[in-house]
């Protein structure tokens, strides 16, 4: 949030804003308290990491040449040790009852740990703490000598999560990573003993759902579309759940199997401009196909490249509009797994997310080549759509601080509702016609 400072007087010092969340200055000068909260601990941190021998009275905050905040700051001094006698306050440093003036912030410093540890082992969703409440501060995952488990295709952190009996966040802290992104044999430690492996999916001409599986990826897996896997199932939308059995061949081609490596790939050689998300929307491939694919373990290509590519380039208009729908709705259903998760400004990580980092993050994940730009910076892209006329994956935009001035963006999921990052509430799903989000609502477009 901030990046770098002056320190003014023996009292003061000024904190610049990164200026790159210049969307969110115009949100400073507003009385609410979960707002000041977020500054108050963003400043704390800042001032504890960079400058722990300065105690100022006062903090400015600038953007650019401009001043646009102004805080009185009362640093929280630091708890000794041995004032924490009593067993009902820390039991085997375990746990820890909280004091008057506590903030998840400092407890999670002085038990070394961050804050979002914190939460997600007490499964606190919010920032409110009460006076004798206990938290757990032990963080377990250190506790507890951890296992290896090499990555498979088709893997993701939830489902490796679930079979180990543990949280993404837990497998992240664990694994010193700052995305959701992982490869085919990459070795991650994990903690506990994996669950009783599941029976072979494959059955005949069957399939039986899996941890992370989608419609999509079990008809590539199959050779076949989404909709060939809906009329032989009779289903009526793309959600399914584990332990389903789906029929992935038809009685005239009851020999279906899986294949290890498709079988159609051909080659393709890198041009000027290219990126691995053009590529891969010029074969309708996903981005991790590809990378799987040809075994890069990074997003560099170089021009003159040879890959593997699957399919068959230039689609037709109505091939390419549903697997752009079909991305979207993966992309929609995948939002879900990140409520919760606390507002941070300028935050693009699931430690922390502002409204357009939440944009930028989503689709980055799931091969979408669209810059990181701010909400009214989004606005200026793609098509317009009605609001009788959405559908999941659009963005909707408000203007909350200003009339005709954007300052919010969400993704519509369906269903009259959409999703974005809030400051009340993290993550969170609103209807359109909420009381309080009706009122600021501006329009939407499609930007993919």
């Amino acid at each position: 949030m901030f990046v770098g400072h002056e320190i003014q007087d023996e009292n003061t010092i000024v904190l610049h804003l990164d200026p790159k969340l210049t969307e969110f200055s115009t949100e400073l000068g507003y009385h609410n308290n979960s707002k000041k909260q977020h500054l108050n601990e963003s400043i704390k941190q800042y001032i504890v990491e960079k400058v722990p021998y300065f105690n100022p009275s006062i903090v400015k905050i600038m953007m650019g040449t401009f001043v646009v905040a102004t805080v009185t700051f009362v640093a929280e001094p630091a708890k000794k040790a041995e004032a924490s006698t009593e067993p009902s306050i820390i039991e085997n440093n375990k746990t820890y009852q909280v004091q008057q003036g506590d903030t998840l912030w400092s407890i999670a410093k002085n038990h070394s740990m961050t804050t979002t540890q914190l939460k997600q082992l007490n499964n606190v969703t919010g920032d409110m703490i009460y006076i004798g409440q206990v938290l757990n501060v032990s963080n377990t995952i250190t506790e507890q000598s951890p296992a290896t488990y090499t990555v498979k295709s088709g893997d993701t952190l939830s489902a490796i999560a679930r079979q180990f009996n543990m949280t993404v966040t837990e497998i992240k802290i664990l694994n010193n990573l700052t995305s959701d992104l992982i490869r085919p044999s990459q070795i991650l430690l994990v903690k506990g003993n994996s669950t009783p492996p599941s029976p072979s999916p494959e059955i005949g001409s069957s399939y039986i759902v899996q941890a992370g599986d989608s419609l999509s990826a079990i008809a590539r897996k199959y050779e076949t579309t989404v909709t060939e896997l809906k009329r032989l199932n009779g289903l009526t939308s793309d959600t399914i759940f584990i332990g389903q059995t789906l029929k992935v061949a038809s009685s005239s081609n009851q020999t279906t199997q899986p294949q290890a490596e498709n079988p159609s790939s051909q080659l393709y050689n890198v041009q000027a401009g290219d990126s691995l998300s053009a590529i891969a929307r010029k074969f309708n491939m996903t981005i991790s196909d590809l990378k799987a694919l040809n075994h890069l373990n990074g997003d560099t290509i170089y021009i003159g490249q040879t890959l593997k590519v699957v399919g068959t380039q230039g689609t037709t208009t109505t091939e390419q509009t549903k697997s752009k729908q079909e991305i979207n709705q993966e992309l929609v259903r995948d939002s879900f797994n990140y409520i919760g998760v606390p507002y941070l400004w300028g935050g693009t990580t699931p430690a922390g997310f502002d409204c357009s980092g939440f944009i930028s993050f989503m689709h980055s994940k799931h091969g979408i080549d669209i810059s990181r730009t701010t909400s009214s910076g989004y606005y200026q892209m793609g098509t317009a759509v009605s609001r009788a006329n959405l559908q999941p994956g659009d963005l909707v935009f408000y203007a909350v601080n200003r009339p005709g001035e954007i300052s919010h963006v969400g993704f519509y999921v369906g269903n009259n509702q959409f999703i974005s990052a809030t400051s009340s509430k993290g993550i969170a799903v609103y209807s359109l016609d909420h009381s309080y989000w009706s009122q600021y609502y501006v329009g939407a477009k499609r930007v993919y």
